[in-house]
């Protein structure tokens, strides 16, 4: 049963195939990397090579904090953040205002630390002005994938924007391919037929858009909504209602400005507010912000993870002073209502990480299938066009992308553990994933079979990446067994596993995994 006309059908098909076309390429990308940085957290700690420490702040807190907040001005105790890396040591964030010499203006400045917390020993220091603070030491090949998928590595918000609009493509792309198929229901549950012909490839890239609708949908919601929010929405909000302030937004949003008595007070004992936070949510501690601390009207804030069965995070608000519990606030504003619990869920909805390895694993494998689904749909919008010119050679880069970008993010992790014992890998990181592409172009200009050599070249990355890891030093698979890094052992074994493939695959491929000619040629291509 077809849900419009035979005429707006055409019209429909058109503009679905033109738009998935035309920016399809950039669309591929950004599902792409969605679907692999859904293990951020776990290709961070794999490339790290970091063990032994489950995430959450633990209950044991308060006593290295305190040591550590002596050695610091009162000037930083306007906020202090309190989080735990996946190594297991404590890193501190002590806000507030200083004198910077070269102006002579107060500017906003903190101090960082990272304490280690078995010993206490101060690993790592840093203070002056928030515009100096240095790069966060996580792994530079987490921070640079989450960048690529975020805002395609381009300058903010602009690249914030592009993913957005690509986002609202997505969508409408979902939609539309459903209402052109005259058999919405019966499609969903076809046979596909031989996929090395022109029908079967068809029938595959209508199982997979119809069976992924509701899901491409709710990336494409979610992830317009949080790229418009930070790229359009905040910047607009504080230029109207701030003069362009917008951490002065922020600090209004996340807590009333009232006036707050500074008279000097100890603070409450934070192993029992974490305990009593825990009791009353069954979640983790994922951090913790002290506002004014050390004083009459600190305030304490415990940020959650999500409860067992749910899906937002939550923030749970203290006394300071006497561990009072002061209800569960919203993450955004000052009051509960529609807007905040929707604030609340987009996030984690949008990555997928609210039930951990399960949804994670989930999230990963619709968005491969996403991915499959904008790929064969601009191969096939090529294939019908098999006899001009200009399409076959776009379809030559369609391949070129979809086997490019997989190697290129590949290079560049090549590039990170190699330079990571003698050089800036946050510099080495972006330019080796230019590299990979500029070979991945130099493949797709000089071959016709450029699809099936850069499957080989990411099969042969696939297999060297976990030895190469190992040789620059990486954490040994009994050493992850031991000091609790799966994660570790699993991307090793996926990438060894999926290298083998690939290396199968393309020694038995004669052509980019498409049909001859005289295969196709009588296919219909309805």
């Amino acid at each position: 049963m077809s849900f419009v006309s035979q005429a707006k059908t055409k019209r429909l098909l058109a503009v679905h195939g033109w738009s998935g076309t035309i920016l399809g390429l950039l669309l591929y990308v950004v599902i792409f990397t969605g679907a692999i940085v859904v293990f951020a957290d776990e290709i961070g700690a794999w490339s790290r090579g970091a063990v032994g420490h489950e995430a959450g702040l633990g209950t044991q807190v308060d006593h290295r904090f305190r040591v550590a907040a002596r050695s610091v001005d009162r000037t930083y105790y306007e906020n202090v953040s309190i989080v735990r890396s996946r190594t297991g040591n404590f890193n501190y964030t002590f806000s507030g205002h200083a004198i910077d010499p070269s102006s002579g203006e107060e500017v906003d400045a903190l101090v960082r630390m990272s304490v280690d917390a078995e010993t206490g020993d101060v690993l790592k220091r840093w203070e002056g002005p928030v515009f100096e603070q240095p790069t966060e030491s996580n792994s530079a090949l987490r921070r640079f994938w989450v960048q690529l998928h975020e805002h395609l590595y381009l300058p903010n918000p602009y690249g914030f924007f592009l993913v957005c609009v690509l986002g609202m493509m997505m969508m409408f792309a979902a939609v539309s391919g459903v209402l052109i198929h005259k058999h919405v229901i019966r499609d969903a549950f076809v046979a596909a037929r031989n996929p090395a012909r022109l029908v079967g490839a068809r029938d595959m890239h209508i199982l997979a858009g119809t069976w992924g609708l509701p899901f491409a949908i709710l990336l494409a919601l979610t992830g317009a909504f949080l790229g418009f929010a930070i790229s359009v929405g905040v910047p607009i909000m504080a230029w109207i209602g701030f003069g362009g302030d917008q951490q002065a937004m922020l600090e209004l949003l996340i807590r009333p400005q009232e006036p707050v008595d500074l008279t000097p007070a100890p603070l409450a004992a934070l192993d029992f507010v974490i305990r009593d936070a825990m009791e009353r949510t069954g979640a983790a501690v994922g951090s913790i912000q002290i506002s004014n601390y050390d004083s009459v009207g600190a305030k304490i804030s415990v940020f959650m993870s999500a409860s067992p069965g749910g899906i937002a995070a939550q923030r749970l608000e203290f006394d300071g002073v006497t561990r009072g519990f002061e209800g569960v606030q919203p993450l955004l504003g000052q009051a509960h209502s529609l807007s905040s619990t929707l604030f609340g869920i987009i996030r984690p909805l949008h990555f997928g990480d609210f039930a951990g390895l399960g949804s994670k694993l989930v999230w990963f494998g619709m968005g491969l299938a996403m991915a499959y689904v904008n790929a064969t749909g601009m191969l096939l919008w090529c294939k019908r066009r098999e006899d001009q010119a200009l399409w076959q050679g776009f379809r030559r880069w369609i391949m070129v992308t979809i086997w490019g970008l997989p190697f290129a993010m590949l290079v560049s992790a090549v590039a990170y553990f190699v330079s990571v014992p003698v050089a800036d890998a946050h510099f080495w990181t972006p330019l080796g994933i230019l590299v990979g592409a500029c070979l991945s172009i130099f493949l797709g200009l000089r071959s016709d079979d450029a699809g099936n050599r850069l499957r080989l070249a990411n099969a042969v990355l696939c297999l060297a990446l976990p030895v190469l890891r190992h040789l620059m030093g990486g954490t040994s698979w009994s050493e992850a067994l031991i000091g609790g890094g799966a994660e570790i052992l699993v991307i090793d074994i996926l990438l060894l596993v999926m290298g083998l493939l690939l290396l199968r695959k393309a020694r038995t491929s004669v052509t980019d995994a498409e049909p001859s000619h005289a295969t196709t040629a009588q296919e219909p291509a309805e």
